[in-house]
């Protein structure tokens, strides 16, 4: 008697190691994503010492003024603390950090060669005061520009920080605070003037970092923004998204923000689509300036979800191969019935013949 080939249990067997091999595969691909955006999305806690003020307003807009001009203005200061407070006033220059956004006070001396100085053409009132628990003072600004004063950009901060109210040193001699440690409690109001005058406006685009090769988005993208500029500019930049067929996929637009005069500033971007295909194009567009001046960058990278694929082609292949096994399983069948009926054909005529004999 003929047997039929084993083709259950090797069906079986493909099915498992199908299974199992998609569950890995997939399990990674779609943990990776899942990973990726819950580091992401963790937020970073800060610390610091508690402010006692508030300025109002902390950065106003740009002055504009004529060399020999005097211009007049006023701030705010809010005590938001449960006590009096015995306020010291003080203007100084800044100079921004390496980062290209924190402004960090400088001396008169060191101050003094800026071509964007301007602390010492500001006078405030009072220099002095003492504020009571939530009491709202106010300060009169008086900035006498010079005859000779350079076009362009010149920037200040009006600091205000406690004193003790006993034992306090007065008038002149009272001093700003150096250090970092004495840094840390003052408040301010950034002050920026602009000369009239014939005023260079230039930028250019440092660098601009996508990654060529990435599995899964987001999409992290840095770019860095240096400012040759006599005066800061405040572009809204936006990066372009385009995929393989040259259709845009999004616009991401970032926050307008300050890049003083000689600084570099860094801005980043994300292209928050989880999954893609093909090479994309990111196009980088930088407006500046009043005379609607534009710097841009192109960059491309590439998504490619590998183990999706692999996924895709372990299934396809698993059903293929059973396919060929259904397939051959019936085909033996088929081959073993038309045999037993050949038989049994052969058996009738073998009877008939007899019956003739």
């Amino acid at each position: 008697m003929t047997q039929t080939l084993p083709t259950t249990h090797f069906f079986r067997v493909v099915m498992l190691v199908a299974v199992a091999s998609l569950v890995g595969i997939l399990g990674v691909s779609f943990a990776s994503p899942l990973l990726a955006q819950a580091q992401s999305s963790q937020d970073l806690g800060s610390s610091g010492n508690e402010l006692v003020m508030t300025a109002i307003p902390p950065r106003p807009e740009t002055i504009p003024v004529k060399p020999g001009a005097t211009f007049q203005t006023s701030v705010q200061l809010r005590n938001v603390s449960g006590q009096s407070q015995s306020i010291t006033t003080d203007v100084q220059d800044f100079i921004v950090g390496q980062d290209g956004k924190t402004p960090t006070a400088i001396s008169r001396s060191e101050s003094a060669p800026l071509r964007w100085s301007l602390a010492s053409w500001i006078i405030v009132s009072p220099t002095e005061r003492v504020l009571g628990p939530n009491e709202l003072g106010q300060y009169d600004v008086v900035i006498q520009v010079p005859k000779d004063a350079l076009p362009g950009g010149h920037y200040a901060m009006i600091l205000h920080y406690p004193t003790p109210l006993s034992g306090k040193t007065k008038g002149a001699n009272a001093k700003a605070p150096t250090s970092a440690s004495e840094i840390s409690p003052r408040v301010g109001t950034l002050v920026y003037v602009r000369v009239a005058g014939d005023v260079h406006e230039e930028a250019l685009i440092r660098s601009f970092t996508v990654p060529q090769w990435v599995e899964f988005g987001p999409v992290n993208m840095r770019y860095a923004v240096e400012n040759l500029s006599d005066i800061h500019i405040t572009p809204q930049s936006s990066i372009v998204i385009k995929n393989m067929f040259g259709k845009t996929v999004t616009t991401l637009a970032n926050e307008a923000l300050n890049i003083f005069p000689s600084t570099t500033r860094e801005f980043t971007a994300t292209f928050d689509q989880i999954w893609g295909f093909g090479p994309y194009s990111a196009h980088l567009t930088v407006p500046y300036g009043e005379t609607g001046k534009m710097v841009t960058a192109t960059a491309t990278f590439w998504m490619f979800p590998h183990r999706l694929v692999l996924a895709v082609l372990v299934i396809l292949m698993s059903m293929l191969a059973i396919s060929i096994v259904v397939r051959r399983h019936f085909m033996h069948r088929s081959d073993v019935k038309t045999k037993q009926i050949e038989m049994l054909e052969d058996r009738i005529k073998e009877l008939e013949q007899r019956v003739q004999n």
